[in-house]
This record gives structure tokens, sequence and C-alpha cells, in this order.
């Protein structure tokens, strides 16, 4: 594993609870929960220096808008990154569906701002049911994610088949100093206002044998290979900005022992 310098215990939001409740009860995804806790643990301090400093390296657009920036690799766990929502800045795909499951699964801690998360269940008989939507669902397109070896490098492609889909989770709010977790194959969203700033040092797992990242949208999106924008130093340097300020402004007082650590759940 290779990690950020050390910063500052000062500027480093609160740790996460000791204790790690589990959205998926499954052995392996508590595991994961557990040894990404630690690894971000271990990572916090360098990463919140390296963004104060403006040392993040190469950043991509990812389609659904934010900025993701490689933190370490880490053997037997999988790919540490930094996740920007930028405060009036945007890069997404055109018509890029926001709803989508991973292969993987994901942790994080947000580092500023709030972060909005919205999930969702399937319902119904099956892909190819020509019956009406049922009460509260939504009939919606998949289009598979299929997979180039390229970093950077997206291949959607549209099935002709849909899912009916309830919404489980409604965007729930984790603020700064918070952790989430989504499972493996669980579709997700994250409904993070253009105008709203969230940073998150996230922790994706190797990917797990028989999942696929599958994304649902409106028919007739076709089918499409994109290459991801690379962010500008302009828009870097914009982005380490924001934290600063944001990590600032929520600092505590230093004369005052501050609030708990808040629970996300």
């Amino acid at each position: 594993m290779t990690a950020t310098p050390g910063g500052d215990s000062a500027t480093v939001p609160a740790p996460v609870p000791v204790s790690i409740p589990a959205a998926d009860g499954e052995p392996a995804h508590l595991r994961f929960v557990e040894e990404a806790a630690a690894v971000t643990g271990d990572l916090l301090a360098g990463t919140v220096s390296a963004i104060r400093a403006g040392r993040l390296g190469r950043g991509l657009w990812h389609p659904t808008g934010f900025a993701t920036f490689d933190i370490a690799h880490v053997p037997a766990l999988g790919l540490v990154r930094v996740h920007f929502w930028p405060d009036g800045l945007r890069r997404g795909l055109p018509g890029h569906p926001s709803i989508h499951q991973h292969c993987f699964r994901l942790y994080s801690r947000v580092l500023a701002g709030e972060y909005r998360e919205s999930q969702y269940g399937v319902v119904g008989p099956g892909l190819h049911d020509t019956r009406g939507v049922p009460f509260g669902a939504r009939r919606l397109r998949v289009y598979e994610v299929r997979p180039t070896r390229v970093t950077g490098k997206d291949e959607v492609h549209e099935t002709g088949e849909d899912l009916d889909v309830v919404p489980t989770l409604r965007a729930a709010r984790f603020p700064a100093g918070t952790w989430h977790e989504v499972p493996v194959r669980t579709f997700h969203a994250t409904p993070i206002a253009r105008d709203r700033f969230c940073v998150t040092l996230a922790v994706l797992s190797l990917p797990v044998h028989g999942a696929a990242d599958v994304l649902l949208g409106r028919p007739g999106g076709g089918s499409s290979v994109n290459v991801r924008r690379v962010v500008s130093e302009g828009e870097r340097e914009l982005m380490c900005r924001q934290f600063v300020a944001a990590a600032d402004a929520a600092a505590p007082d230093p004369g005052s022992p501050g609030p708990a650590s808040p629970d996300p759940r």
C-alpha cells in the first residue's frame, strides 16, 4: 500500500464509530467494512494533508459528474480514492443514468460537506414482464457496463430488458466525520445537488465473482464507448480550496470539546 504523507491531526474529521453496523449481513461484506475502516483510518491524515497542499495526482471525471483521485492500491482489499463533488461544478456525461450497481463493495468516510445516498430494491416478477408497473415503482431500462481493461474507458450497452425498482433509502444524509457503505449488487444513486459540496475517502473492493456493473435509465439510450475527462489543474485547485474552506468552517472551537461524532444510521 502506498500512502500519502502524514498531516496535522487537528484538521482531520472525527473518526467513525468503533462498532460498525452492517447494511449487509454477509460475512465477506462485514470483513470488507472492517478492513476498509482501518485502511481509511491509516490514510486519513495524509490524505487531508495532500488535499490541503494541493498535491492530489491525476483525476478523472466520473460519468455521473463527480471527480475521482486514486490514493492507494491495497492488496487483497481494493482501490482507495478521493471523491469530490465540487460546489457549482459537475462534469457528467449527458444522459448517463444516475441509478447503478457495482461489481464491488463500497465504503467511504465523509471528509467535508455532506454526502447523499439513495438506494433501490427490485420488485416485480422478472425482466420481461409486460404487465403494469407495481405501485410506487419505476420501470427502467437495464444497461450493462462491460469491462474494457483500460483506465477511464467505459463501454455501456443497452440490453432491451427492464427492471421495476422502488426506493428503499431516499437521499439519506451523511455529514463530515461519518461514513457510509454500499453492498455489492445494491442499486444506488448519489443525489448531491450541483450547489452542494462533498468530499469522501472511498474504498472500492476487488470485483466480486459473478457481480456486474449495471445502470438503470430511460429506454433508448443506446450503446456507447466513452473516455473519462481528465480533471484540469484549475478544477483540481478549486476543489482543494473548497475543501480547505469547508473543513476550516466545520472545525470545532479549540476551547470547546465539540459534539460527539454523528452516527449516520
